[in-house]
């Protein structure tokens, strides 16, 4: 976010409400909200780092509806599966990865911690895992790819 207030040469103030109680209750006086990151802009509230929210309260670029820049939108395998199956090893697994795709999608919509800390690159390998296997598509050795250490 950051960033892309810098590219439109937006100025900001940045203040941590967790380091400071005035902040915090100015925060909740000018916004009604307890939660962060709330963004005033040009009268506007904005809730959380979406740049799409941001950009329109700016008057800046626009975003395509379905950008789906974060891949979070449900994959076309996810809509073909069965909603009765069987199997209950496939059931479980429908039922597991119909259930990781809402929790992605509650979690950017609220802008909640598994989204902004990028713990949603796991969610989505496991949710195309999962897919792949129900699928039939699963290559485990195309699957994963060797990292160095950290």
């Amino acid at each position: 976010m950051r960033e892309f207030l810098s590219q439109n040469s937006v100025e900001y103030e940045e203040r941590n409400i967790a380091k400071e109680t005035r902040w915090r209750e100015s925060l909740k006086e000018l916004t009604g909200e307890a939660v962060v990151p709330v963004l005033l802009v040009g009268g506007n509230q904005v809730i959380g780092l979406d740049e799409r929210r941001m950009a329109e309260a700016l008057g800046l670029r626009t975003f395509a509806a379905d950008s789906n820049r974060d891949g979070l939108a449900a994959p076309a395998e996810l809509e073909a599966l069965p909603e009765k199956v069987d199997d209950a090893t496939a059931a479980a697994l429908t039922h597991f990865v119909r259930r990781l795709q809402r929790e992605m999608e509650y979690n950017a919509a609220k802008e909640s911690a598994p989204y902004r800390d990028g713990q949603h690159d796991g969610m989505r390998f496991a949710r195309d895992a999962v897919l792949r296997i129900l699928m039939g598509t699963y290559e485990h050795e195309g699957m994963v790819i060797e990292r160095g250490k950290p």
